[in-house]
């Protein structure tokens, strides 16, 4: 299984934001039609939010490989 890890975007979000990566704050990038939706962390400062990127925003993208085994 993959997940989406980091979103590298072709004109900024604001000046200083040009990638979009998983960690503090932002608990997962999904892609729904033709958009990602960026799901924030609870108690961070995009909780219970979903932040749309424009798939035509997006310039590249890198997965991370996630093990579907179950560690035993």
């Amino acid at each position: 299984m993959h997940e989406i890890e980091i979103l590298y975007l072709r004109h900024p979000l604001h000046p200083n934001i040009s990638m979009i990566q998983t960690g503090p704050g932002i608990d997962r990038i999904v892609r729904e039609g033709d958009s990602y939706f960026v799901i924030g962390t609870p108690g961070g400062p995009l909780d219970g939010k979903r932040v749309e990127v424009p798939a035509d925003n997006v310039g590249a993208i890198q997965w991370k490989q996630i093990d579907d085994q179950v560690a035993t």
